[in-house]
């Protein structure tokens, strides 16, 4: 991995903590990025450095959904439920609700899981495509701009079904597809479902975290063969990605809150027809 400099380290970490949690395909940020400053390589210490990367946004990501994350374990283990409570630190999310909720996000998990575990090589190979990238993200701005058109509040999740979290779950299967943005898709498909913005976004997060998780462990078994002398820059690219990627997920409820979450389809456009061109002509 002998391209990439303390700067080009800093710059992949803005970029991952940046794009991991807007709907516009972090991987494929970091493939264009990595295409077009010639850091790409054959070898598994790149593909280590991106694992760090993503291990930085995924704590950024449990960090921002703590209290969540608490109350869906509080609600299974009365012990914490009930030191939490005292803290008064418990979100209101009531008991009954709280399970149904983890069993909603467990099926949702389910599919992307299975299809990530049995085709991981594949796809980390076609990730590699700067045009099917480019591809993926004017398909996924056409989904993006298309959530226009949904009207109403929508429900929360005492009123979700199974159903709804299957649905939700089985769009995550096209977020391994280079340039499908895994937030962007299942956000897509729960405002589709009629879900309200708030619920679509915490949905879609809290079913992720423990997917991202387990890709992660999978990738970092390698890390006894990273470089000893490229884990300060990782260590460091991972920090930035979880500092950006912990303000962009706060930007990401307030857009959304504020209706503006089609707009990023402008941007997907934008960056997917500019690498076309690119590609093609120059």
């Amino acid at each position: 991995m002998g391209g990439l400099s303390w700067f080009k380290a800093i710059l992949l970490g803005f970029v991952q903590g940046a794009t991991e949690f807007f709907p516009v395909s972090s991987t494929g940020h970091i493939v264009l990025v990595q295409n077009y400053l010639g850091i790409r390589d054959p070898s598994k210490t790149l593909s280590m450095f991106d694992s760090v990367l993503n291990l930085g946004t995924l704590i950024a990501a449990i960090v921002f959904f703590r209290h969540d994350l608490l109350s869906l374990l509080a609600c299974w283990i009365s012990p914490l439920r009930k030191k939490l409570e005292q803290k008064n630190i418990l979100p209101c999310l009531g008991v009954a609700t709280g399970k149904r909720l983890g069993l909603l996000l467990l099926l949702g998990i389910v599919p992307a899981g299975l299809v990530s575990a049995g085709f991981h090589q594949f796809f980390e190979d076609l990730f590699s495509d700067t045009i099917m990238v480019a591809i993926f993200l004017l398909i996924m701005g056409t989904i993006l701009h298309s959530t226009r058109r949904i009207d109403g509040i929508g429900m929360d999740f005492g009123k979700m079904n199974f159903k709804q979290s299957l649905l939700i779950g089985l769009s995550q299967i096209f977020a391994i597809f280079p340039g499908a943005s895994r937030s962007g898709l299942t956000i897509s498909a729960g405002l589709f479902l009629k879900l309200n913005p708030e619920t679509a976004f915490r949905f879609s997060f809290l079913m992720m975290i423990p997917i991202v998780a387990g890709s992660v462990i999978y990738d970092l078994r390698e890390g006894a063969h990273f470089p000893l002398e490229e884990w300060g820059k990782a260590i460091l690219g991972a920090i930035i990605a979880g500092v950006v990627g912990f303000f962009s997920l706060k930007m990401l409820l307030r857009l959304m809150k504020e209706g503006h979450f089609a707009n990023f389809a402008w941007y997907c456009w934008a960056v997917g027809g500019f690498v076309i061109l690119k590609e093609l002509f120059f």
